[in-house]
């Protein structure tokens, strides 16, 4: 099959930075699969999305189950552009006590944040390997190479003396099991010329996690640039390592956190 235009897969496209990814690939001419739960929140990424005038696919799908990631799978296949990226932009948190952890909250959490990403790579790899070749974007976080530090979250984070202090430590723990992912998948990938890189955005203003005003004023100070993200800078970068203008990057790690980790 002769195929032309360029398709790139985004998951967790119906909020935040799968959003702001989904509207700026669509800019720079890119096909998007819009993958996510929530068809209706899909279909509004696509709305805004539109006026680039390329194609813009709503998938709806858990993609921590093999059949929701068979279903992505089945849409690229059935699609007449080129594969030529993968954006493993959805996850979750899971907060909890320390000493009252729940199991099946963390293989949830592991399934979302790490499992969804390697199983939907590695068929992705081999589409793009007969097409030529593409790269891929995991969404990682900047807990995934440092320690959350309670101080930040006074009104959020609480210290238990029978449970113990409330963490995400299950999302730590998988944000940085993402991290060695997308070095053992750049090495993995090259001989199929498939770039793959992190993206770990630090704290950013998203609609999901509505931050209180003690929260952003404390951000804002422990941050270098002096203020919080925005999802368009995140994407910003998503765009640039999936473009010909990063060809010699692969198994990097790009930190979009205003310098919040460098202090």
């Amino acid at each position: 099959m002769n195929r032309v235009s360029r398709m790139v897969v985004v998951t967790g496209a119906g909020s935040g930075i799968g959003r702001a990814v989904t509207v700026r690939l669509a800019q720079s001419g890119y096909d998007c699969l819009l993958v996510g739960r929530r068809k209706e929140l899909l279909d509004e990424t696509a709305e805004l999305a539109a006026p680039a005038g390329t194609s813009l696919v709503p998938v709806s799908a858990d993609i921590t189950t093999e059949a929701g990631r068979q279903s992505v799978l089945d849409a690229v296949d059935a699609s007449s552009a080129a594969l030529s990226g993968l954006v493993n932009n959805a996850g979750g948190t899971y907060v909890a006590p320390l000493f009252a952890q729940n199991l099946d909250e963390w293989r949830h959490s592991f399934a979302l944040n790490v499992e969804a990403a390697a199983f939907l790579s590695f068929p992705a790899i081999e589409r793009m390997g007969r097409d030529g070749g593409g790269g891929i974007v995991n969404i990682g976080s900047v807990y995934g190479k440092v320690a959350l530090n309670r101080a930040f979250y006074p009104e959020r984070l609480t210290s238990n003396t029978e449970r113990g202090p409330e963490r995400g430590i299950a999302y730590a723990a998988g944000k940085g099991a993402l991290r060695q992912l997308t070095r053992e998948l750049a090495v993995a990938a090259a001989e199929y010329k498939v770039r793959v890189n992190t993206v770990s955005p630090g704290l950013i203003r998203v609609e999901k996690h509505s931050l209180t005003d003690v929260e952003t004023e404390v951000f804002g100070r422990a941050t270098p640039l002096g203020r919080m993200g925005a999802p368009a800078e995140v994407a910003g970068a998503v765009n640039f390592l999936l473009s010909d203008e990063s060809s010699f990057i692969t198994g990097a790690e790009l930190v979009v956190d205003g310098g919040w980790t460098i202090w």
